[in-house]
């Protein structure tokens, strides 16, 4: 298979459009970025600091004219408990009436009965030794006097936020909220959810829909729940209040860049796809030109980008199959199945209940992690060898499987003949 390897082309430009407003004025913004990736206890998992996210977004704020004096980073050990409470509350009493105050974390997070925690690189095994999401709004009632506050997070529980975010804008303030996850799930280990938004900030041209060279905050949000939805199997968390997310721009496209022009193509510009990356496995990707045939794919690997070329059997539809609701079924959870029954389907994830458990552990999943006991034990046939599987659906003339110890985005519609 021919293949190009291509380096990825950033822009930045943040210019005010006529009737919109951007998500923040770099003059009169103050932000709080915590960023933890390895923790005092060497008991709890670390992240590879390669390329890290956090580091990038400060950065580019930084470029877009926020002041080093109201753009507080605080990475790894000094992401303390301490540390990350002062720096919130030095930044929103800095505020005026019209600053805007963003908050963002990345590391790991936590649910301890009914309360959610940020994982500081302090903490211990006692709750209070741990970030409490809920002080954010206890902090924002006693100290903020501005207009605007955008909460962010890219961690297990993240969708958290969405509560304090609610309950902040009872305090009459206008508030966006953006999570890797729901409240009720817990999150990958990537950067993705991070990387979409730098992406967006920097008015990346996929994000672009309706091609006004701008990006709003409805379409940054569709973007992420897109990438989080075909690279992650994840449902991303999304709210505003008091805030038109139409007229409230994320990023300026470059005027000067037309958008490639996709021709003769089945799979269009900006559709995820599974295609095969540098080691021939199928992985998730999202077309970024498509001619003739010969599609140009870009493929996450944790922190960096990589876009081959593809030519037309390196590349195949994403499908996911989706049950119905009040389907009683089996959940994987930390490598164990349990009873679950489906009480509501949202696109292509099912929100589940544990039978014989609070709904505190109701979480949104995807068909990877379900099993219904209708799967069907076959051999398939692969590049003439056979391997051993499950039938997960079928048509009159289609069977949809799956392959025994192999990934997910290796399932696909095979055709009877290939299936014994």
């Amino acid at each position: 298979m021919l293949r190009k390897i291509f380096s990825a082309v950033l822009f930045s430009s943040f210019l005010v459009v006529a009737h919109a407003q951007m998500i923040c004025d770099p003059a009169n913004t103050h932000v709080v970025l915590t960023g933890v990736l390895k923790w005092q206890d060497p008991a709890v998992n670390s992240f590879s600091d390669e390329n890290r996210k956090d580091q990038e977004l400060h950065d580019l704020l930084a470029m877009m004219g926020i002041a080093d004096s109201a753009n507080t980073l605080l990475l790894d050990s000094d992401g303390t408990l301490d540390k990350m409470n002062r720096a919130i509350k030095k930044q929103m009493r800095a505020c005026n009436s019209e600053s805007t105050f963003v908050f963002y974390y990345a590391g790991h997070g936590s649910k301890l009965g009914t309360d959610y925690y940020f994982c500081n690189y302090d903490m211990g095994k006692q709750p209070a030794s741990m970030f409490d999401v809920s002080t954010l709004y206890d902090l924002a009632a006693a100290n903020f006097k501005g207009k605007r506050i955008v909460l962010m997070a890219d961690c297990c529980y993240s969708g958290s936020l969405l509560a304090v975010g609610k309950k902040i804008a009872d305090l009459g303030k206008e508030v966006i909220v953006l999570t890797s996850a729901t409240s009720s799930n817990i999150s990958t280990g990537n950067w993705t959810f991070t990387q979409t938004l730098l992406d967006n900030l920097r008015g990346d041209l996929l994000a672009d829909q309706n091609g006004d060279n701008s990006v709003t905050l409805t379409e940054t949000a569709d973007e992420i729940k897109q990438a989080m939805k075909y690279r992650e199997y994840q449902l991303s968390g999304y709210a505003v209040y008091n805030v038109d997310p139409e007229k409230t721009i994320v990023g300026k496209c470059p005027p000067a860049v037309r958008k490639p022009v996709s021709t003769g193509a089945v799979h269009r510009r900006g559709t995820y796809v599974y295609a095969l990356d540098e080691n021939n496995n199928w992985r998730t990707a999202r077309v970024l030109k498509s001619v003739n045939g010969t599609h140009t794919c870009q493929f996450y690997n944790y922190s960096v980008k990589l876009d081959l070329e593809e030519e037309p059997y390196g590349i195949r539809p994403i499908y996911f199959p989706v049950y119905k609701e009040g389907q009683k079924i089996e959940v994987l959870w930390e490598g164990k199945y349990y009873p679950a029954e489906i009480t509501a389907v949202n696109d292509a994830f099912m929100y589940i209940h544990y039978t014989g458990y609070d709904n505190s552990y109701d979480e949104w999943v995807m068909y990877d992690r379900i099993r219904t006991g209708k799967e069907i034990y076959k051999s398939i046939k692969w590049e003439g060898a056979w391997y051993p599987g499950y039938i997960l659906e079928k048509t009159d003339t289609a069977l949809f499987v799956t392959y025994e110890g192999y990934a997910h985005t290796w399932d696909e519609w095979v055709s009877p003949e290939r299936v014994k």
